[in-house]
């Protein structure tokens, strides 16, 4: 019966190619430092097509999703609602159990909200 050695060698070449084959699937961004004048030329360059771009953007439709979830929840998904604000308060205040939250009941109130909301925002895109 013989027992093997591993050498230092042998393990630092074992966790030389570990690393780079680590390096190759997860590649890894490096900073560089930069000097005065890369940074002032960079600033300049950048205020120029600020610039354009500010006159070439248009202003976007407002978007009617969050008042028609904000409808959802307070008309048609009252009492999920009123679950998940009592779960909230109650473990806030800290009357609930150990590592109690209240992820059950914000699934409840979404699942209602986008239930409910959803063929409204869909209807008036259309």
């Amino acid at each position: 019966m013989s027992t093997e050695f591993t050498t230092s060698g042998e393990q630092s070449g074992a966790a030389s190619f570990v690393s780079s084959l680590a390096s190759w699937f997860l590649p890894t961004a490096h900073a560089e430092e930069e000097t005065e004048e890369k940074e002032e030329e960079s600033t300049e360059e950048a205020e120029e097509p600020a610039a354009e771009e500010e006159e070439e953007e248009e202003e976007e439709p407002e978007d009617i999703a969050p008042a028609i979830r904000e409808e959802c929840e307070k008309n048609e998904c009252s009492e999920p609602a009123k679950h998940f604000k009592h779960c909230a308060e109650k473990v806030e205040a800290g009357k609930g159990w150990h590592g109690e939250d209240c992820v059950e009941e914000l699934f409840h109130l979404m699942h209602c909200v986008d239930h409910c909301a959803a063929p409204k925002v869909f209807k008036k895109l259309a």
